[in-house]
């Protein structure tokens, strides 16, 4: 039986597994916020209510989720992928010489 594998179908499977690992790792930090900051919401308004301070860490994490958004957005993904095969061969190619 025949289990190897053509360099597209290698291809394809580190892009479709890099797409998932970044879907993944978004999630995980979209939970981390939301967990996190309704707890600051709850400590900031039972501790002190005439004082809100929890828009600041829920603004400027917010700012970095919405980065981490941005680059784990598919396309974003796969061309980072793509980049990294095409250093590869360019390094291999020049080793080859």
């Amino acid at each position: 039986m025949n289990t190897e594998i053509s360099l597209n179908e290698f291809l394809d499977a580190w892009k479709e597994l890099e797409v998932k690992k970044a879907r993944r790792d978004f999630i995980d930090h979209l939970a981390a916020y939301v967990i996190i900051n309704l707890f600051l919401v709850f400590i900031n308004l039972w501790t002190s209510p005439e004082q809100i301070w929890f828009v600041w860490p829920l603004t400027g994490w917010g700012i970095g989720l919405a980065f981490h958004a941005y680059f784990s957005r598919p396309s974003r993904v796969i061309e980072s992928v793509e980049s990294k095969a095409m250093e590869i061969e360019m390094y291999a190619r020049k080793k080859k010489r």
